[in-house]
């Protein structure tokens, strides 16, 4: 029940997973716009402003939160029915397409007709999935589940074939944010635990943290609570060569410090003291702000020995972008912002968000920053198409910003049918 509660809360939390894309370079006939909303995926051909090719799950038309991922001529897309398609971008052919069923251990009655099928999985949904990683020749995502229903799992595919390499069920069905890499592991954040996974065969592999499995005398049973952080951490974790940085709802952020073999050094497994919670030395910093201490978004972004983050005080009348430098957890700048943020995101040399009446953009130094009113509120992110010129969906459209004149053009007239937090609207731009 508990756990279930907390689905609830955190549905309307669930939000784009931001890790770092390093894959192929991506290659398109005209500038194209990547558009998914509700059970649709859309390329959009931005030269002659029509629609070059679309996808419509109708199972999936009430609402889809999970998001795509770009590598090379594909485009990876899940949807809450469960379906993970692997288009080509510039035709929208399926090369290969895989269902999850989030039960992956029971024999299901499987049929071929589409109804039969739409019928069984309608009471599994919604089977959220998190934004893909691309790994070189792999596509590692997470699953998450309903408490009684649906189990969560990490999927490792082939990017190539859709073959399933391997499955690996997760100890929450609460699996929100793209798994990370670290040296030649996986790590899962699974809401209040950090899962580490054997690249080659999927299993689980302890860090040198207390098991929880494992029984003290005159201690009471664990069932894994004792490696809880102290709050869910509803975050896009993020990786680099050195550590991993983990992010909880109240704002905090931990830099956790592990050696090659994606160890805690010096740690015992067998002490029932070495845990997130009662350890704290586990840490090599943690971060957090009096004046911030709410997070919604859960958005973050890595890049040159910075993490990027934004937080709210309580009542959201504020927020405030931060830049946190990786070695110290210091930050090297913030800025606070009147307002709500509700999207924002790291492009190129800016950072691009908005507010309910207002979109604004800074550079990655904290500097140069500008707000610019605005009549209807994006539904998506907000994209950066050149130098002037800033792209992204309301409900009437399409819309684009120009910078230099403050004004804003519908370029694609078609209303939107936007159901708040049962549906998440992501775009892509892409250049010629």
């Amino acid at each position: 029940m508990k756990f279930f509660l907390l689905l609830l809360l955190i549905i309307s939390s669930f939000t784009i997973s931001c890790h770092n894309e390093k894959g192929y370079p991506v290659k398109v006939k005209h500038k194209t716009l990547f558009f998914s909303s509700n059970g649709s995926f859309i390329n959009f051909n931005l030269d002659e402003n029509k629609i070059n090719w679309e996808y419509n799950s109708a199972i999936d038309s009430t609402g889809n939160r999970n998001y795509f991922a770009v590598d090379g001529q594909s485009v990876f897309m899940s949807f809450e029915s469960g379906k993970l398609i692997n288009f080509d971008l510039n035709t929208g052919k399926i090369i290969w397409k895989h269902q999850i069923y989030g039960v992956e251990d029971q024999v299901l009655d499987m049929s071929s007709a589409e109804n039969a099928e739409a019928e069984m999985l309608k009471p599994m949904m919604p089977l959220f999935m998190t934004k893909p990683l691309v790994d070189g020749e792999n596509i590692v995502i997470a699953s998450t589940g309903q408490p009684s229903v649906t189990q969560g799992y990490l999927y490792k595919f082939s990017k190539a074939s859709g073959e399933k390499k391997w499955h690996e069920e997760l100890p929450t069905q609460f699996n929100l944010f793209a798994p990370v890499k670290y040296r030649n592991f996986y790590f899962v954040n699974s809401a209040v635990f950090l899962r580490k996974i054997n690249i080659e065969d999927g299993s689980s592999m302890s860090y040198n943290m207390f098991d929880a499995n494992t029984e003290v005398a005159g201690q009471p049973t664990q069932n894994h609570e004792v490696n809880q952080f102290q709050y869910p951490i509803y975050n896009q974790m993020q990786s680099d060569d050195k550590n991993i940085y983990i992010g909880d709802e109240k704002g905090r952020f931990f830099c956790l410090n592990l050696d090659k073999n994606a160890d805690l050094p010096n740690g015992d497994i067998s002490d029932f003291n070495n845990t997130f919670i009662k350890n704290p030395k586990v840490f090599k910093w943690v971060f957090s702000d009096e004046s911030f201490d709410f997070q919604e978004n859960n958005i973050t972004f890595l890049e040159d020995g910075v993490l990027y983050t934004e937080m709210k005080n309580g009542a959201a009348t504020q927020s405030c972008l931060y830049a946190i430098a990786t070695e110290n957890g210091k930050p090297k700048w913030k800025k606070v912002i009147n307002g709500n943020v509700l999207n924002w995101s790291q492009q190129n040399d800016k950072i691009i968000g908005n507010t309910k009446n207002t979109i604004f953009y800074l550079d990655k130094k904290g500097d140069n920053f500008v707000e610019i009113k605005i009549e209807d509120k994006p539904l998506s992110n907000i994209a950066l198409m050149d130098k002037t010129h800033l792209i992204y969906v309301t409900q009437k459209g399409i819309e684009v910003l120009d910078t230099e004149t403050k004004t804003t053009k519908i370029i694609y007239k078609k209303p939107h049918n936007h159901q708040g937090e049962h549906n998440y609207v992501q775009i892509k731009y892409i250049g010629k």
